[in-house]
């Protein structure tokens, strides 16, 4: 490229044979960077099962394989340049998919699952932290090369997504292994009196936090996010399980205090942790609402907002919370419920919610208690129509931090 590059051979050969030359030289390249770039995964990967908390260049060393090229390149002429800039995007492409072939078989070995979790996860984390500059790499290489290089770059994407989804899963399956003893501490009489469940839980992901910060701050965002929806998954899974029943009014306002409690806790926690997922602040509120509220409409409105917000609840979530709050009326029940079945019936054939939007459908309850038909006919009327707010005039949900229990009649 050299000779291409100083222009000693332009003026002297014909656009063909020049053409012929580049190439030769497109062709080189390619073998030399395929070849380079299995060396680098190979040197790199022999250190992933080491104890040894050793620093990885593996994506540096891939970048300045790859720019000396798709810099150089560009100097000889501007379609030589996208050439190559195409020809180093395959290549990168293809590095990534082995790349991801190697981390799942990393993640695979029963011999690597026996590390200490702290080694586990910092070898998982400086996995993750190869995505964000070779992302960056392959987005300028997409744009430098012509309107043929997109395969390549979604197929590197995609690698890389894999990647970044496989690692965060195992720190999260690794964080909420060593959190589970704490969340079966949950909705029992001794949490009721006692903050040492969400303590715990608190505590520990507070611990965790020094270690995440290592990792780039693209794919931290993202699994902060991901440890914020399932620590209020495993939060209301117990409650909607029913291990408590309130049978007075007195627990429930003990109960729902307990939930706000804890939500501002959690909040506290993962405000202090960059957690962009502040749809998830207010679902634990709107729980210790609806089991405080009094009177029936204000509950119905109270499930509205709820089902608006998360609108993979379903009407068996809304049965166990009213069971849990001791509501055995069923002319109220099935009021309440025809919300939850209002949102159900509007969005029959709608996609589901994105899968980090996904919260209730992760949350199985037992089979509700009371019988959940529809309609309910007083004379010619169906019951789901009397007394039901619109779900269009709900009221928009207010702050967490500012909720505060409403006076029972």
């Amino acid at each position: 490229m050299a000779a291409l590059e100083n222009g000693e051979l332009g003026p002297l050969l014909s656009p063909g044979t020049l053409r012929g030359l580049e190439d030769e030289c497109v062709t080189d390249v390619k073998a030399q960077t395929r070849a380079a770039l299995l060396r680098v995964l190979q040197e790199d990967e022999e250190h992933w099962g080491s104890l040894e908390d050793q620093h990885s260049s593996l994506a540096q060393d891939v970048c300045e394989l790859l720019e000396e090229h798709t810099e150089r390149a560009p100097r000889i002429s501007q379609e030589f340049g996208e050439r190559m800039a195409h020809c180093c995007l395959g290549g990168l492409a293809e590095f990534l998919q082995s790349f991801q072939q190697r981390v799942e078989r990393f993640h695979e070995n029963p011999g690597v699952r026996e590390m200490l979790p702290d080694t586990y996860i910092s070898k998982t984390i400086a996995l993750v932290n190869c995505g964000p500059p070779l992302r960056a790499l392959a987005e300028r290489l997409a744009r430098v090369g012509p309107p043929e290089s997109e395969p390549a770059r979604e197929a590197s994407a995609s690698a890389l997504d894999h990647v970044t989804r496989l690692c965060h899963r195992v720190v999260a399956d690794l964080l909420f292994q060593e959190l589970q003893p704490h969340f079966n501490k949950l909705m029992r009489r001794k949490w009721l009196s006692s903050p040492e469940a969400l303590d715990g839980i608190v505590g520990t992901l507070g611990a965790q936090a020094l270690a995440l910060r290592r990792m780039q701050d693209e794919p931290y965002q993202a699994l902060v996010a991901e440890l914020h929806r399932r620590a209020l998954v495993e939060y209301v899974r117990p409650l909607l399980r029913g291990r408590l029943r309130c049978s007075s009014a007195r627990t429930r306002s003990r109960v729902a205090g307990r939930l706000r409690e804890d939500a501002a806790q959690l909040q506290r926690l993962f405000r202090r942790l960059e957690s962009q997922a502040l749809w998830l602040d207010a679902v634990v509120p709107h729980l210790a609402e609806v089991l405080q509220l009094e009177d029936t409409p204000s509950i119905q409105v109270e499930v509205g907002v709820l089902v608006r917000d998360y609108p993979d609840i379903r009407r068996k979530h809304v049965a166990a919370l009213l069971d849990i709050r001791g509501l055995r009326n069923t002319a109220a029940r099935q009021e309440i419920l025809a919300v939850a079945r209002d949102l159900e019936l509007s969005e029959e054939g709608a996609l589901s919610p994105p899968r980090d939007r996904a919260f209730f459908a992760d949350i199985p309850v037992p089979r509700p208690s009371f019988c959940l038909s529809f309609p309910l006919f007083l004379g010619h009327l169906p019951l789901s129509r009397l007394a039901r707010p619109s779900l269009a005039c709900l009221p928009r949900p207010r702050p967490p931090s500012l909720v505060r229990p409403r006076a029972r009649r």
